[in-house]
């Protein structure tokens, strides 16, 4: 019992020098990726919404910067829309075990807090780890949560996002404690996006990430919650995943670190479906099949994969595009990727890509998950018109734990996402500074470097237009 304390006495006692070297290192990966994302998603017609609604609804209090933008707003509402922007496009990293997408919540939380109180990287590099710790044990103990239609991240993630901003304002045991009970009236969010669409989901780590400092914030303020908010029998775990492993919230606690349990995403899309694309590539840069010489696809999914991307095979929003293993695999065939810009309206209504997904046939495979060394494994043959039989399997998607990303394939995802809004010199800034993170006095040097030329301190943002990617380097500066 009393795991919530245990969690928060962990919390108290972590300093930055208990941080094996290979932490310290998979954590500054997991930070750049995440600003990858947020610089990419700043530039969206629908995290734009989120954008507008924070100017419109202005703090008094300039206390953090929106990235890109470079509007300074209340650290709550900096937390919300930088949130917002990391989980845009479903390019942020994922749980390898509960699938949430943490870094979209903790880093922005982290950030924003750590510029008010202009903390030292290493300090912002405790937060981030601390976060990752707490929200990925919580997902790990609530596994029922998503079965039950639930979305892991802003359900669990509130917690890692109020731990994350209280280890910047340096939180006692009790402090955190409060912090993860005022949490826990905090978190939300349901999964029906997945099959109905619209955009709501862009938005979710943002709240998670903003109700997570919120929940900081009150509870420095006194506010006080539930002791056992995680361990209770009407706490979070309970409530959302009926069932639970609530062992899983201390087992090993301070022998391992949860940040090394994280996975990059390679494609855009429901991270499930990874390997599928992963499969389809490597056909094609081997045989490049024209799309009108394929008579069938047969995709050999996992339980999960099926479950999450297989009832959708026309998607009418780009959502639920990005939710559908026919729709993506069709998208991979004949446009050679699935990343930003090939979830497109354009694409959405595409007859090639359309026709080719309906020829794209799902099986569930029972066995093919259970095999040694693999992690939603697929298998995807392409049987030509001709008769040619092309067959590909992927033990474990590029990015994934037991098929990771090198260091220059996270950073030229960096650059290929930052591209369409940042320099490439102020992208390599920021590039050099996350590698030296341990070692600025003021994490301001790093936020300075997530705001594009042209835009200033305070309230000008960019016009955009309604594609999937946009050129902010290209854009009218506009006063908001």
């Amino acid at each position: 019992m009393e795991e919530t304390r245990k969690l928060a006495r962990f919390a108290s006692d972590l300093t930055y020098e208990d941080l094996p070297g290979k932490v310290i290192h998979k954590t500054k990966q997991l930070v750049l990726d995440q600003l990858g994302c947020q610089i990419a998603g700043s530039a969206l017609p629908w995290t734009r919404q989120a954008y507008d609604f924070a100017v419109e609804y202005r703090n008094v209090k300039e206390e953090s910067t929106i990235v890109n933008h470079g509007f300074k707003t209340s650290v709550q509402d900096a937390a919300f829309v930088n949130g917002s922007f990391g989980h845009g496009f479903l390019g942020d990293d994922a749980d390898s075990v509960c699938f949430a997408h943490f870094g979209s919540i903790i880093i922005p939380a982290a950030l924003a807090m750590g510029e008010r109180e202009r903390i030292s990287g290493k300090q912002f590099i405790r937060a981030v780890v601390l976060g990752y710790e707490v929200a990925s044990r919580i997902g790990a103990a609530g596994l029922g949560a998503m079965i039950r239609g639930f979305h892991p991240g802003p359900v669990f993630g509130p917690f890692g996002a109020a731990v994350a901003a209280g280890a910047v304002l340096d939180f006692t045991e009790d402090e955190f404690l409060q912090a993860l009970a005022v949490a826990g009236s905090f978190s939300s969010g349901l999964m029906e996006y997945s099959i109905s669409g619209g955009t709501v989901n862009r938005l979710h780590s943002g709240m998670a990430a903003q109700n997570g400092v919120r929940a900081a914030l009150l509870a420095n303020k006194g506010v006080t919650g539930p002791k056992t908010i995680l361990e209770g029998e009407r706490g979070v775990l309970r409530a959302f995943s009926g069932d639970c492993s609530l062992n899983e919230l201390t087992r090993g606690l301070g022998e391992g670190f949860r940040v090394l349990l994280i996975e990059l995403k390679n494609h855009c899309c429901c991270g499930s479906s990874s390997a599928v694309f992963d499969a389809v590539s490597k056909i094609q840069s081997e045989h490049k099949i024209p799309s009108e010489e394929v008579e069938k696809i047969v995709v050999d999914l996992s339980p999960d994969t099926f479950k999450l991307t297989g009832a959708i095979i026309e998607p009418k929003d780009i959502t639920s595009a990005q939710f559908s293993a026919r729709f993506g695999t069709a998208l991979g065939m004949i446009k050679g990727r699935n990343s930003l810009k090939e979830y497109c309206e354009e694409n959405l209504k595409d007859p090639d890509i359309l026709a080719l997904a309906r020829k794209t046939e799902l099986i569930l495979d029972e066995v093919m998950y259970k095999r040694p060394g693999t992690n939603n494994p697929a298998k995807v043959t392409i049987k030509q018109k001709n008769g040619a039989v092309h067959s590909q399997a992927v033990n474990a998607a590029k990015g994934s734990i037991l098929n990771p990303m090198t260091g220059e394939e996270v950073r030229q995802k960096f650059r290929d996402f930052a591209s369409g809004v940042l320099f490439p010199e102020k992208a390599s800034g920021i590039i050099n500074t996350v590698a030296d993170l341990d070692s600025i006095e003021d994490v301001t040097e790093l936020v300075k470097l997530l705001v594009a030329d042209g835009n200033s301190e305070k309230n000008e943002g960019l016009e955009h237009g309604g594609s999937s990617q946009i050129d902010a380097r290209k854009m009218k500066v506009q006063k908001t």
